[in-house]
């Protein structure tokens, strides 16, 4: 069985994730899995993977999923093909630390008690434009520290120090939860799970919930291929919840907290300042006008129909921005090393965390220079 699954739902428009398995199955001696599988009718490039998967049984390709079939179910039928004691999931553009099961390997003997690993993932848009400048930041610590939960549950039902998502780096998508984990929650859906455009917000809501150890990785181990969220027609499945995917990503997160809640006997009580702080940076982070009024007047409506909204919406003031706020400041500030965004010419989140990652401590400085300065003490 190997040390870790790394799941890959390829959906309709996605290209074949070539340059990610390939870097994945670089190291022969690699204890990983990588499952990929792709919505409807396969790509011209999936023949090279079908190849490959001949030369390198790591490598698994499900059969195509039906056409049609949503987002959150393309994801449970990968998941439930993976046989790795972890498993991760991301997306054919992102990129992920191929060493990421060496981790694994040394982290369950000194925190055998754990089954969640996050870490706060590169998040890079590849439209991202050259002629605004553009900081990203590199933490300069790389240590693995053990998180309370209570804090994390603040943060992401809350909305505590939030932007326009909660600030709680937890979850199946660019995050490893230990396969006992996977199968409680997957063991513990309902008729009202998956119901949403977004799952992996879903997952980091039920991950967090189920989890009953969480380790935070301070080193980043991937890169996020980030792309706008585009609303959907779909309102909630809670009778009469006014924030949903037809307004915008922030309305999304809410109902997927709201719903997830709801299943298993709790009641949402993310409705707050911090909550209505959220709604405006999503809003402020439209820079097309017309777009910008639509999605601040949705908001500002859903805002009063909650119990105490008419007094929250007169905090709700966004601010329209023509294009984002240029971020100029580079160089180390506190634990962070803030870099340009384009940093060695990367344009892609894969460019970009191979650039990143060689300035990064090497995985076997936590795995084996650690946990010998360890024995020593």
């Amino acid at each position: 069985m190997p040390k870790l699954s790394v799941c890959i739902p390829v959906e309709p428009g996605q290209p074949a994730p070539t340059y990610l398995v390939n870097r994945l199955l670089e190291a022969q001696e690699a204890s990983i899995e990588v499952v990929v599988a792709t919505g409807g009718e396969p790509e011209a490039a999936w023949r090279y993977l079908e190849a490959r998967a001949l030369s390198d049984p790591r490598l698994r390709l499900l059969p195509p999923a039906p056409a049609g079939l949503s987002a959150a179910n393309l994801w449970i039928g990968t998941l439930r093909a993976a046989t790795g004691d972890w498993i991760s999931l991301i997306e054919p553009e992102d990129m992920i630390q191929p060493e990421l099961p060496k981790l694994l390997g040394y982290l369950e003997g000194k925190y055998p008690e754990a089954d969640t690993l996050g870490w706060n993932a590169f998040v890079i848009a590849r439209d991202a434009s050259r002629s605004t400048s553009m900081a990203v930041a590199v933490p300069v610590a790389h240590s693995v520290t053990e998180i309370e939960k209570p804090r994390m549950l603040d943060a992401f039902f809350q909305w505590s120090g939030s932007q326009n998502v909660p600030r709680m780096p937890f979850g199946l998508y660019h995050g490893a939860v230990r396969r006992s984990l996977l199968d409680t929650i997957l063991s513990s859906t309902g008729q009202l799970s998956w119901l949403t455009p977004l799952p992996r917000w879903e997952w980091a809501a039920r991950v967090l919930i189920f989890s009953q150890g969480l380790l935070l990785s301070n080193r980043p181990l991937s890169a996020v291929n980030a792309t706008p969220f585009q609303p959907v027609p779909m309102p909630s499945a809670l009778e009469g919840f006014p924030f949903d995917a037809r307004i915008g990503l922030t309305a999304t997160i809410a109902e997927i907290q709201a719903r997830v809640l709801h299943e298993l006997g709790a009641h949402w009580a993310g409705f707050n300042p911090d909550f209505v702080k959220a709604c405006m940076i999503d809003c402020m982070r439209e820079h097309d006008e017309p777009a910008f009024e639509r999605k601040g007047q949705a908001y500002f409506e859903a805002i009063r129909r909650m119990p105490g909204g008419v007094a929250l919406s007169e905090q709700f003031r966004p601010q329209y921005f023509p294009q984002p706020p240029a971020d100029t400041r580079r160089g180390l500030h506190g634990q962070m090393l803030l870099v340009d965004r384009f940093i060695g010419n990367a344009a892609t989140a894969q460019q970009f965390y191979e650039v990143v990652d060689a300035m990064l401590a090497p995985i076997f400085v936590i795995t084996d220079l650690i946990a010998l300065e360890d024995q020593f003490k």
